[in-house]
């Protein structure tokens, strides 16, 4: 970019009711928004004692930050799909500034487990001889551990006897569940994205967590036809999912894990219909899924 020139941003914005906002968070955070905020646009808030990180209040906006080139048409239809009705997207450009830092506050350690968290730079975990953490940098690919089928998978990766084994993340984004392997025993893990936005953010994010040495990093089309994987990780939407089945079970070594997600609950019937061979066990949270097993023995 040529000095003096002005990079803009689309900041998305829905306002919208407390049972859909999480819904479109949600779906900002999959459809690659760089950061996602929930501000109160009403006067009648609501508290919840239990949960006090998550927000209440009756009437919310909810914004997304999205790269210049995003095709905002097809956003917008695509949450007022979630939204319902009452959902107006509004589509602005927003100047270019430090949003990564700005935002800080939003992006606090995450708890996947007694023993697994994933936390920013600025927000590290004392050391603890039993705490495994994945530090990401939240930047310009999803996967922060904020978002349910990030954490349905950590918790599933967090399951599996990962000692030296190898793993593949298909669809890695910011690479939290490749990283996350290493750190939990894998011998060798390889992020594979479209993006080359993803590669650079998995590449910053390994070394930030001192495993740049056991992953690799690339793109579908530089990943060997001859290579399988012990465990294989696709974190994406199911639609995706469905076609790339022949190609993440040609990578799956014999006795080897699989784990899905990007899907949602209703949608969890079709895409093991698409892994027909496959013995897949079913978590949740709220409407995400995950699937997770091994081929059925013939």
């Amino acid at each position: 970019m040529e000095e003096g020139m002005q990079t803009y941003w689309w900041r998305i914005s829905v306002t919208a009711g407390l049972d859909a906002a999480g819904r479109i968070e949600e779906t900002l955070e999959v459809l690659g928004a760089l950061a996602v905020t929930r501000t109160d646009a009403g006067d009648s808030p609501q508290f919840d004692g239990a949960v006090p990180d998550r927000p209440r209040w009756v009437l919310q906006s909810i914004s997304g930050l999205f790269p210049p080139d995003t095709d905002i048409p097809t956003l917008k239809a695509q949450l007022m799909a979630v939204g319902g009705a009452g959902a107006a997207p509004v589509a602005e450009h927003f100047a270019d500034q430090d949003w990564e830092l700005s935002g800080r506050a939003s992006f606090a350690p995450v708890r996947i487990s007694d023993h697994l968290w994933v936390c920013p730079p600025w927000d590290r975990l004392p050391e603890a001889e039993d705490l495994v953490q994945v530090v990401i940098t939240p930047g310009l690919a999803f996967g922060t551990g904020t978002h349910a089928t990030t954490q349905l998978c950590l918790q599933q990766l967090g399951c599996q006897m990962l000692r030296g084994r190898t793993v593949l993340d298909w669809g890695c984004g910011s690479g939290v569940l490749a990283v996350a392997a290493l750190l939990l025993g894998a011998g060798t893990a390889t992020a594979v994205d479209l993006d080359p936005k993803a590669l650079v953010a998995s590449r910053e994010n390994a070394t930030l967590n001192g495993v740049n040495d056991t992953l690799s990093v690339c793109r579908p089309d530089e990943v060997s036809s001859h290579e399988q994987y012990d465990v294989v990780v696709a974190n994406i939407l199911a639609g995706t999912i469905m076609d790339l089945a022949p190609t993440l079970e040609h990578h799956l070594a014999p006795g080897g894990i699989l784990i899905l997600s990007g899907i949602l609950v209703v949608q969890t019937d079709r895409v093991q219909a698409a892994f027909a061979q496959y013995n897949l066990s079913l978590s949740h949270r709220e409407e995400w899924a995950c699937l997770c097993g091994s081929r059925i023995a013939s």
